[in-house]
């Protein structure tokens, strides 16, 4: 397996191999990151086994343009053709280049399950009441466009099968609309980001009773009142939000939920109080703090023994060697992200020693890190993914990460201490991922 190693002068080598884990979101290129690129199409995907043929309902001339068109995308674009000519999916990432003529042609394709136009932002509601046939949709998002109220009332009218839907960054809709959107009683995965929901349009959530997945961000007056409706939802299993309106009362409220298993809080009015209640969230196993300025190392101790799997801290200024502690009390952690840590320091990562069933370490600008922390990193028995960046470590920690048997994945840049020659040191050893960023040499290293 050879090494791919990016450098000022070019990029050198063949990546025969690729470990690329999905994880929550994070600065490209860290540890976890989604490797990104284009959706492919699948032009001959095989129906289940023992499900019958099936026979297209759409006409032929038209399941023909769509194709055409969908390939002149490229990879922004994916379809699936199920054999007989039964076009059931689209995707399609960047809408710009689209037409009302597209959008008319998608409305005759009567087999689709699935349709995803991101980013088009000329889609109003004269087009967008086109799709209207579709009886059989059970995903659909339409993003970033002009649409208004009366589509989203098309939506319910005509699509009583969906199960997914995504109305992110239509800011014409009104608050009302939320009313309509929760007449769709299969809902399983809702996702509202950068609306304009308020607490008294949430509060129609409640109808939502299959609701698993929501994704609130960006809906920043959508506060501690939709919270509590939140909580109540039976089936709930991730809750996306940021508003800068949820403060510890909501987080009192959200801590009734006795499905929540995933978490991402952004923005939050919080403090260390809210910390009490993220642990009385017993399903809980994925957390990211982000940006909530006034949680506290007190609020991330009072975390201590819960089942997280994953963990995410990332730009929390009341967070410092203290609050690291928590680390000690979290024995099934096995992917770490610590971005933007201003305040935390070797000290406090001494106690990253205690998590022996971590897999996947991501640090990112936390400055006080010196080579100290990456011994205790080093002796880690199970990771196998590791990021080091934008921090004070030097050449002395290449030895270190060399010496570690079971990581397969490094990302080491950014750091201003370490040199060209350094960097090119770790090109001795075969990994399935080595990104070590821009070398001032402009020299490359090989294996």
């Amino acid at each position: 397996m050879n090494i791919s190693v990016v450098t000022r002068g070019g990029l050198v080598g063949l990546v025969f191999g690729l470990v690329c884990l999905t994880g929550c979101p994070a600065p490209q290129g860290g540890a976890g990151a989604s490797s990104g690129g284009g959706a492919v199409a699948d032009r001959g995907a095989s129906p289940q086994p023992g499900a019958p043929a099936r026979t297209a309902t759409a006409k032929a001339e038209d399941v023909a343009a769509a194709q055409k068109l969908l390939d002149g995308l490229g990879a922004n674009a994916k379809h699936t053709l199920l054999p007989g000519d039964v076009l059931t999916e689209i995707v399609i990432q960047d809408g710009s280049l689209l037409t009302a003529e597209d959008i008319g042609l998608f409305g005759k394709l009567a087999d689709l399950e699935t349709l995803q136009i991101y980013n088009f932002r000329e889609l109003n509601d004269e087009m967008a009441s086109q799709l209207a046939g579709l009886n059989n949709l059970r995903s659909l998002a339409l993003t970033n466009s002009v649409v208004n109220d009366p589509t989203v009332e098309m939506i319910a009218k005509s699509f009583p099968k969906l199960t997914d839907l995504d109305l992110s960054s239509n800011t014409n809709l009104t608050n009302s609309v939320l009313k309509v959107i929760c007449e769709l009683g299969r809902l399983q995965r809702l996702t509202l980001v950068q609306n304009r929901f308020n607490d008294l349009g949430t509060s129609h959530l409640s109808k939502l009773q299959n609701l698993q997945f929501l994704d609130l961000r960006g809906n920043m007056e959508a506060g501690d009142m939709t919270m509590q409706v939140i909580a109540a939802l039976p089936k709930l299993a991730a809750l996306k939000h940021r508003s800068t309106a949820v403060s510890d009362f909501g987080m009192e409220y959200l801590a009734g939920s006795k499905t929540l298993e995933s978490l991402l809080m952004h923005d939050f009015a919080v403090t260390g109080q809210a910390g009490e209640h993220l642990a009385k969230l017993e399903k809980l196993t994925q957390l990211e703090v982000f940006r909530c300025q006034g949680f506290s190392s007190d609020g991330l101790l009072a975390i201590k023994g819960m089942k997280l799997s994953r963990l995410t801290l990332r730009d929390l200024p009341a967070i410092d060697d203290m609050g690291m502690e928590v680390f000690t009390e979290l024995p099934e952690l096995k992917r770490l992200y610590l971005h933007e840590l201003a305040s935390v320091s070797d000290t406090g990562l001494q106690n990253l020693q205690s998590l022996k069933s971590l897999e996947v370490l991501d640090i990112w600008t936390v400055p006080q890190m010196t080579d100290a922390a990456v011994e205790v990193i080093a002796a880690l028995p199970n990771l196998r993914e590791l990021s080091i960046r934008s921090t004070d470590v030097t050449d002395a920690a290449v030895d270190k990460l060399l010496a570690m048997p079971n990581l397969q994945s490094l990302t080491f840049k950014e750091n201003g201490n370490v040199t060209a020659e350094g960097l090119k040191k770790l090109a001795g050893k075969k990994w399935s991922k080595l990104d070590v960023g821009e070398t001032e040499t402009g020299q490359t290293a090989s294996p």
